[in-house]
């Protein structure tokens, strides 16, 4: 009994120095990725995009509704 809560102990150990070495991971590519989000100007004209966005639902409906 003691080497099965043994092992359990030592999963949960596990577990959590791999979650947090995977949340440091995470944090650094978050971090470039801000910067690189940062540093790009903007890309489109939102009101185009959104021009655009509403015709392609508008073609999606007309086609499959039937």
């Amino acid at each position: 009994m003691g080497v099965g809560m043994g092992v359990v102990f030592l999963f949960l150990g596990l577990l959590v120095g791999v979650v947090s070495l995977v949340s440091r991971i995470i944090q650094g590519f978050e971090a470039s990725a801000a910067k690189a989000a940062a540093c790009s100007g903007p890309t489109a004209n939102d009101d185009d995009l959104i021009e655009v966005v509403t015709e392609a639902v508008k073609r999606y409906r007309a086609d499959h509704n039937r």
